[in-house]
């Protein structure tokens, strides 16, 4: 499960990493969720929240057929991986999240004026907010300012298959513009601890050392109740974990799942 504003095929390098080295064959199933990628976008009136997320991920793993899984998230994938095995744990086998344990929390004071400014946000910019580039190279740069990491082929691979071009020949990002806008909906720390509490396999949570979100200081309260962890720290990583370091993070899932 990719994190914001990413898309699936953002695993590549990791996915070709780890199936070289497990002994068997891998089935693995990286999906858009819904409003990044290829995926469709909400109807009129629609947003996307954690729990739209959740359900998706749910009917994807039904239509599989799939009882048994290892479920890996990155960061608000992460998130959504940590709500699905907290809400059904026995249908998780092994559960990893690379820089995915939610984002920083909130108070009950800050409800109102985050709603207010969702509203504001919608109803002035919606899907209006649109970032346009003269061409694929122009987005690969902004990637590559976002993070100087990445190397200049696989952004120009990720902007090619992340971006489309408008009626007007310009390129925009596939992800839908209404994930700029503020979410209405507070995250709260004591609610995402009882879904981690409620987690019974086997749960590794990475972070990248070079990453801003290590200096967290609000994380440690929900890795403790995870009851069966271990945490590793990847090196030369910042918090894409899976696009800076994907020869590491392979290695290090490999020895945790025991391909």
């Amino acid at each position: 499960m990719h994190g914001f504003l990413d898309h699936a095929h953002s695993w590549r390098p990791f996915v070709t990493s780890l199936q070289s080295k497990s002994k068997k064959p891998l089935w693995i199933v990286a999906p858009d969720c819904r409003g990044h990628g290829d995926s469709g976008w909400v109807g009129a009136g629609g947003y996307y929240h954690f729990p739209d997320y959740v359900f998706d991920l749910d009917c994807l793993i039904q239509s599989l057929g799939a009882s048994h899984l290892a479920l890996i998230g990155h960061s608000m994938g992460g998130t959504i991986s940590l709500l699905y095995t907290g809400t059904f744990p026995q249908r998780v086998a092994s559960l990893v999240l690379i820089e995915g344990v939610g984002p920083p929390g909130s108070r009950f004071s800050d409800a109102p004026p985050r709603m207010e400014k969702w509203i504001s946000e919608v109803r002035g910019r919606g899907r209006k907010h649109l970032r346009q580039y003269t061409s694929i190279e122009a987005g690969a740069g902004q990637l590559l300012q976002n993070n100087p990491r990445l190397k200049s082929e696989f952004a120009f691979e990720l902007a090619q298959t992340g971006m489309r071009q408008n009626t007007s020949g310009k390129w925009v990002w596939k992800f839908d513009p209404l994930h700029r806008t503020t979410a209405p909906q507070p995250f709260y720390t004591e609610q995402a601890i009882e879904f981690l509490r409620r987690i019974e396999c086997p749960t590794l949570t990475i972070e990248g050392k070079e990453s801003h979100q290590t200096k967290r200081t609000d994380k440690q309260k929900r890795f403790e109740a995870i009851s069966n962890r271990r945490h590793v720290v990847i090196e030369n990583a910042g918090h894409m974990v899976h696009q800076d370091n994907p020869e590491a993070l392979a290695q290090t899932i490999s020895d945790f799942l025991r391909l």
